[in-house]
This record gives C-alpha cells, sequence and structure tokens, in this order.
C-alpha cells in the first residue's frame, strides 16, 4: 500500500481531480463504429486535461464499455493500453464473491486490463476481498454516492455504530482504500475517524450535486491520497455549456473545477 500512498500523494499534488470515462453513445456527438466513436471522443479530451495538469487518474466505469459488447470492450482495452503508464487507472467494476470467483474476477482486472486499481463490493467478507488485494490496489465501496446507498449502508448494528462505518474499519484493518460519495455529509465522520489517512475515491460531484466544499473541508488534513472523481458533468460538458467543441467545453469544465479545488484547499 505504501507504494500507491506514494504515487497518489505525489500525482495529486499536480491534481486530485479524477475522470470518470462512463461512455454514452447518444452523447458523443460523433459518426462511424462503436468503438471508434468512444476513442475519437474521449482521447481528444483525456490528453487536453493531461497535458494541461488537470488530472493524474481516470476512473473507467466497466459496465459503460460493456453495454456495447466486444466493441465497447476493444475500446476499453485500448483505452487502458494507451494510459497505463501516464495515468493511473481506476477500473470501476464493483466485484466482490466467493474466493475462487473472485481470484477470476482479479486476474481478469490486473492481468487482463492491467489496471492499477479496481472497486470491489466488500460485503461477502474478506476472502472475496483477499484475490484482489494480492494483485493490486482496491477500493471497498463504504458510503456510496447513490440514493438508495442509505437503504443498507447507514443500518445501525448492535454496537451502534453503521455498517459503513464497519467497512471503513475493515478497510483500514486490511489496508485498501475505499469509495464515499460527496452527496452525504458522512464523510465527515468517516475523515474524523481514520485522519483522512485512508485513501477515498470519492464521486458524487457534479450530476449528482455533490458537495464540493464539504469533501475538501473533510479532506484537507492529507488532500494529495485523496482523487475527486466527476463524470458525466466533465465529460458533457458542451451540453451545458452549448458548445460545439466539445474538448475544450471539457477543458474549461475540469479548470474550472480544479481551480475550485486549490481556492478552498489552500
Amino acid at each position: 500500500m505504501q507504494g500507491i500512498l506514494s504515487r497518489l500523494e505525489k500525482d495529486g499534488k499536480t491534481s486530485i481531480l479524477c475522470f470518470g470515462i462512463d461512455p454514452v453513445l447518444e452523447k458523443i456527438p460523433l459518426e462511424g463504429a462503436i468503438e471508434d466513436r468512444i476513442e475519437d471522443f474521449f482521447y481528444p479530451i483525456i490528453d487536453r486535461l493531461k497535458k494541461e495538469n488537470l488530472i493524474r487518474t481516470i476512473k473507467p466505469n466497466y459496465a459503460f464499455f460493456a453495454q456495447y459488447g466486444f466493441e465497447g470492450l476493444f475500446a476499453l482495452e485500448r483505452l487502458i493500453e494507451r494510459y497505463r503508464n501516464e495515468l493511473f487507472i481506476i477500473l470501476d467494476v464493483k466485484r466482490g464473491d466467493i474466493g475462487k470467483t473472485s481470484e477470476a474476477y482479479a486476474k481478469e482486472v490486473f492481468d487482463f486490463w492491467q489496471a492499477h486499481a479496481c472497486t470491489v463490493s466488500p460485503y461477502m467478507g474478506f476472502d472475496s476481498v483477499q484475490p484482489f488485494l494480492d494483485k493490486g490496489f482496491v477500493y471497498l465501496l463504504a458510503r456510496t454516492s447513490n440514493k438508495g446507498a442509505g437503504d443498507f449502508q447507514e443500518l445501525e448494528l448492535k454496537d451502534g455504530k453503521k455498517l459503513y462505518e464497519k467497512v471503513v474499519e475493515k478497510a483500514m484493518e486490511w489496508k485498501t482504500g475505499i469509495v464515499v460519495g460527496a452527496t452525504s455529509d458522512d464523510i465527515l465522520k468517516i475523515c474524523e475517524k481514520t485522519k483522512a489517512q485512508l485513501p477515498m475515491l470519492i464521486p458524487g460531484i457534479g450530476a449528482q450535486g455533490g458537495d464540493l466544499e464539504m469533501v475538501l473541508k473533510a479532506i484537507k488534513p492529507n488532500p494529495f491520497i485523496h482523487r475527486i472523481n466527476v463524470s458525466s458533468s466533465l465529460a458533457y460538458a458542451y451540453e451545458k455549456r452549448q458548445a460545439k467543441d466539445f474538448v475544450q467545453a471539457s477543458f474549461e469544465e475540469a479548470k474550472g473545477i480544479n481551480e475550485k479545488i486549490k481556492a478552498l484547499l489552500a
């Protein structure tokens, strides 16, 4: 874990913004084969943001590629191959199953896709998580950003703690990162407990309406190991800005977020 922490901290001093790659063909204003449209849309955006030091991490969401069958998966393979030596790649797969199945999933994530990290559901216990830990870095789903997160994650246990708090404790014990949404003030409680020393992947800023100021207040004691993920509102910024140049629109959106982050962390 120490090597990952060092890399996260080093990259984070450039930018803690993580670009979530969620292809939606209906939003991509290009024609052609599926893989070409995905690549011709996302590559120029990533290249521009990388060149301008606005991102050091990307998070491809497996499902958004897999929904387009083999063409989508070929696009995912080429995207990871193109950027894995330049950017930190978190493959958002949300896996987690009995031991042998998790071993197979872990091989897929780290041997086949060659990602640097992935997201894992911890709810089947340590034997479902260990195969991923043996091969790479893991972000456990702790307090997610979706509306239904409270159905289970907020349940109070016999000792008075909530279920997500137990996940955080296990993450500290197992030396993993955690996924914590920007849509709940639970992030403040988590950072107080962990002293912000546990790497967090923080979705929910942007289209989900997460509170960036609250997030930065929470992580301020140790900001650079964390990643604030923005996906659709960054990728498809051209829609909100009513712009024809989708690369420039995403650049302006990312620049604005980075400027807010730096101002609030100052």
